[in-house]
């Protein structure tokens, strides 16, 4: 029995339902701004990491197919920590330097990155579970995927030219990550539905690893 596997798979679901539940509260009620003062945006890494974490534990449990999956997701996972650090270090540079109106290359740049960052996340997720799944974990990763891709890229063109207040907020010693979250309260707010489409694919995915499906190890 894959115990680790299984594990991972609740992780990730337990994140789905907070980011979920959050995104949905923030849609239904107008919100103007995301639950926890904005910290919900870490919410995803957080439980990737972990989720993550537990299939390395559990790498004797994978099969030839899993471990293959398993290391593009870590891949994946692995290129958006990058991308994190792409857009953290502008704010940085400028930070440093002083300069709170920075040139509009900059700006795209850290647009792009922050485009990245939500785009490969997902991605993730769907490299974890996609051979797991059924025809409706598959279809669900298909939609989920799609138009959290779609909103990916409405938020890094959302928070492009953001970068300038961002850095006079790091500059300020206030909390940056308010500055981060109210431009994009609405559209983090509709990934609400990408994060239910992915709990509806882990679920099946759980489902099909407790029972022994053949694409799981025996």
């Amino acid at each position: 029995m894959p115990v680790n596997l299984r594990l991972s798979l609740t992780i990730f679901k337990v994140g789905f339902l907070v980011e979920g539940a959050g995104s949905f509260v923030a849609l239904t009620t107008n919100a103007s701004e995301l639950p926890f003062h904005g910290y919900l945006l870490l919410v995803g890494p957080l439980f990737s990491v972990f989720g993550i974490l537990f299939l390395w534990v559990g790498r004797h449990e994978w099969n030839e197919l899993h471990h293959r999956r398993v290391g593009h997701a870590r891949i994946a996972f692995g290129l958006s920590l990058a991308a994190i650090a792409l857009a953290g270090a502008p704010i940085a540079y400028l930070a440093g330097v002083g300069a709170t109106s920075p040139p509009g290359w900059l700006g795209f740049e850290f647009g792009i990155s922050i485009a990245l960052v939500f785009a490969l996340t997902f991605v993730t997720y769907a490299l974890v579970a996609a051979h797991l799944v059924g025809r409706v974990g598959e279809i669900a990763i298909g939609i989920g995927l799609a138009w959290a891709l779609l909103l990916s890229g409405l938020i890094g063109l959302a928070l492009s030219p953001q970068l300038g207040s961002i850095v006079r907020s790091v500059v300020a010693r206030s909390t940056a990550i308010e500055v981060v979250a109210r431009p994009i309260v609405l559209l983090d707010a509709l990934l609400g539905f990408s994060y239910l489409a992915f709990f509806v694919a882990f679920a099946d995915a759980h489902y099909r690893v407790a029972r022994g499906a053949p694409s799981t190890p025996p």
